[in-house]
């Protein structure tokens, strides 16, 4: 029998917040460490598939797992995914896979406008959940899966699947925190640097392709006529069902830094405010496609920046950056510390590298973080998930905080950024390079650039306080919901 580690329980056991604490073995069923888990994935895009792929690999490998179905509103989708996948049985509509009582478990990778409802009805039915990030789309709505996931006491892990690197985090806690080798920690900055084309603008609404089930596809989204190109992974960029890329890749990087650089002891900015556009070629888009967003942790101040504006002279390039394209820099009094998705090193104040940590494989996480759900599912022991979903819903009042802020942007301003930030972190000289970028694409910052007002967090209520409080709740107090896909308010008593 695999041994479990029990040091997430431990931890939460000495919390004085029980209704905070992971959900114990000890009440829950008893554990059947003989059985197969039976997983169906729901959805099956680029994600999904990754999910399938990696829940017949365990399969094969005798690991107690079995790919027991696919679940797709696509027919297209579904019959290409069998064309290289075997499962046992398909499924068109969610509902049905919460509804079979020969399912243990879900891993959710659909559109984000899913994650929560589909979560919630499949704790409801008995399942346990593997959910992709971001874990929401708001505040109230993430609130409610978590308080879903401490009433059915199921395993419920996020799909930041580089928390599965035990090995490499706790090298860069210790040297960080423990041996201070570099010293105190002054400022963190977050990149996310990739090219993200235009989504497209038609002059009248797409129609929903004929093999799609668009009702089961939209689910708690609002019916809205779409003007870009394709149905499919653009909805990342539309409020109404995504979270745009800083809840795409800054719910990954976001997460990596609570976890390396703030011990996950923090979770939730004291204050933020953003900056940034919709820059280039006007399409139906409507998050940013670049932004920064300075967040006040009460010690060093992060800053993530992101840009996925194409250079028009250099196809497949975007802007000029320090550091990693995906990843983080921490910059402390004796040097610098840089974590991209791969080997990470440590430097001094002179340029010189001291030293280098293992690297983390961005594949081989997935295949660990699931393996570790379906593990953890099978001992029913959720204190032994490394993603356990209370990581996630902490990581996500910071991607959606800083939606939240540029949601609410107005006049840009330079000065006024600069007063807001105190001269803290590395705003002013990332502000200078993306400016120094865009005159070479002939777009002026100061006419594409808005500010948003700085906003104040409360981490007893995990809501907005103080000047703009109103308006931001009002976008993270909305409670997703169409007809009979409405996510259900979860009390804890």
């Amino acid at each position: 029998m695999k041994k479990i580690h029990r040091r997430r329980f431990l931890e939460a056991a000495a919390s004085t917040c029980a209704l905070c604490a992971v959900p114990a073995p000890a009440l829950l069923a008893s554990p059947k460490p003989n059985e197969e888990v039976r997983t169906v994935v729901l959805g099956l895009g680029n994600k999904g598939r990754e999910h399938a792929f990696v829940l017949n690999r365990l399969q094969k490998e005798k690991k107690n797992v079995k790919l027991a179905g696919l679940c797709e509103v696509d027919s297209a989708r579904l019959d290409r995914a069998l064309q290289t996948l075997k499962t046992e049985k398909t499924y068109s509509d969610p509902r049905a896979v919460f509804d079979d009582q020969n399912i243990d478990a879900v891993t959710i990778a659909t559109p984000n406008h899913w994650h929560c409802l589909g979560s919630i009805w499949a704790m409801e039915a008995g399942k346990h959940v593997y959910v992709e990030k971001p874990l929401c789309l708001t505040f109230w709505e993430g609130t409610q899966l978590f308080n879903a996931s401490r009433k059915y006491r199921k395993c419920v892990q996020i799909g930041t699947q580089m928390r599965t690197d035990r090995n490499s985090h706790a090298e860069v806690k210790k040297f960080l925190h423990e041996e201070k080798a570099l010293g105190k920690i002054l400022s963190v900055r977050v990149n996310r640097y990739a090219v993200r084309r235009p989504i497209g603008l038609r002059q009248t609404p797409l129609l929903p392709q004929p093999e799609l089930n668009y009702d089961l596809w939209l689910g708690p989204a609002r019916d809205l006529p779409l003007f870009r190109n394709q149905i499919h992974y653009d909805w990342h960029f539309m409020w109404n069902t995504g979270n745009g890329e800083t809840g795409n890749w800054g719910a990954h990087l976001l997460d990596d830094c609570r976890n390396d650089v703030f011990l996950n002891e923090l979770t939730l900015p004291k204050r933020v405010f953003a900056c940034g556009g919709r820059l280039g070629e006007k399409d139906a888009g409507e998050t940013p496609n670049t932004m920064f967003t300075y967040f006040d942790t009460g010690s060093a101040p992060v800053i993530f920046g992101f840009s996925g504006l194409e250079n028009r002279d250099s196809r497949g390039k975007t802007c000029p950056f320090s550091g990693p394209d995906s990843g983080y820099i921490v910059y402390c009094e004796g040097g610098t510390f840089v974590r991209p998705w791969g080997t990470s090193a440590a430097f001094d104040n002179t340029g010189k590298k001291i030293r280098e940590f293992a690297a983390s494989d961005y594949r081989k996480g997935t295949y660990e973080h699931i393996f570790n759900f379906t593990e953890s599912v099978r001992f029913d022991d959720p204190s032994n998930l490394n993603g356990e979903i209370k990581y996630g819903f902490d990581s996500s009042f910071w991607y959606n905080s800083a939606n939240t802020a540029w949601r609410l942007a107005k006049e840009w301003s330079r000065e006024k950024a600069m007063e807001m930030a105190k001269d803290t972190g590395k705003l002013g000289e990332m502000l200078d390079d993306m400016k120094n970028y865009l005159d070479t694409q002939n777009i002026s910052l100061d006419k594409s650039f808005t500010l948003s007002p700085m906003l104040t967090l409360d981490p007893a209520s995990r809501r907005f306080i103080g000047e703009n409080a109103e308006e931001a709740n009002a976008l993270m107090d909305a409670k997703p919901g169409r007809g009979r896909f409405t996510v259900p308010e979860v009390t804890l008593n």
